[in-house]
């Protein structure tokens, strides 16, 4: 059995230790790259308009002139929609920018399953308007049955055989 050679192991971890340097260096430029990148998102009929920045946190949120007088529910649906859309595009933006900076590399890799675990598609679902629930609203009894609708008279409280249950709770 031979004797390591000092001199090649010398060598070996010279390059070792440079190749780490470099990697160093590779994702110090893709950390530089990812804080500058953010991805701007319409919605397509173009109401609203969505900035995420490179973490996935809405940095704009602007209803358009086409936006202006919409629905609320469907401007809030837009700007939901759009915002995770602009979340995808990210994705994909962090996939490119780390393939072409560190390349095919197990950190890397990591780096875009993140990305791909924290904003997954946009589901393809059709707009679908929310229930809408009318607590407490007056309805109009005229257009209903031609005249309005009596008040119901309240029972008289003093003896109606209720011991109090339903009653006021403070007296």
């Amino acid at each position: 059995m031979s004797a390591p050679d000092p001199m090649k192991f010398a060598e070996d971890l010279t390059r070792w230790a440079q190749g780490l340097e470099q990697k160093a260096q590779r994702y110090g430029e893709l950390q530089e790259q990812l804080d500058r990148t953010s991805v701007t998102a319409e919605s397509p009929d173009g109401t609203v308009r969505v900035t995420v920045d490179s973490t996935g946190v809405p940095t704009e949120l602007a209803i358009t002139e086409r936006g202006r007088g919409g629905d609320p529910r469907a401007l809030s649906a837009a700007l939901m929609s759009t915002m995770h859309r602009a979340q995808a595009q990210l994705r994909e933006r962090v996939s490119e920018l780390t393939s072409a900076t560190v390349g095919d590399d197990g950190p890397g890799n990591d780096i875009v399953a993140q990305y791909r675990e924290r904003f997954p598609d946009p589901a393809d679902e059709p707009a679908v308007e929310p229930p809408t629930f009318d607590v407490g609203g007056i309805e109009d009894d005229t257009a209903r049955h031609g005249e309005p609708r009596q008040p119901r008279r309240r029972p008289n409280r003093e003896d109606d055989g209720d011991d109090d249950f339903g009653g006021p709770v403070l007296r």
